[in-house]
């Protein structure tokens, strides 16, 4: 039996190759953070917003949150965690 040819296949001018270079992983979580062997870590999937975190606010600061939000075509969580994320930048 021969084996079957894809090679003029119309399906792949839409699947692009393959890329080694999405870009270095820094430092300090390459240090943190180990593939399993065979594996290659991967920058863009490094961390993943997984934690749940409730907060208790009054009222009117949820709603300039919330207001805040809107401005910048935001989910309520979206803002928060960019908002925490540059607050924290300093620490790293």
């Amino acid at each position: 039996m021969q084996k079957k040819s894809f090679k003029d296949n119309p399906a792949l001018q839409f699947i692009s190759e393959a890329k080694d270079d999405i870009g270095e992983i820094p430092e300090k979580l390459a240090s943190s953070v180990k593939a399993p062997e065979g594996y290659k870590l991967n920058p863009l999937y490094i961390e993943t917003k997984t934690r749940r975190l409730q907060i208790v606010m009054q009222p009117s600061l949820y709603k300039r949150v919330k207001n805040a939000a809107e401005e910048e075509g935001l989910s309520v969580n979206e803002f928060i965690h960019r908002t925490l994320d540059r607050a924290t930048l300093k620490t790293l």
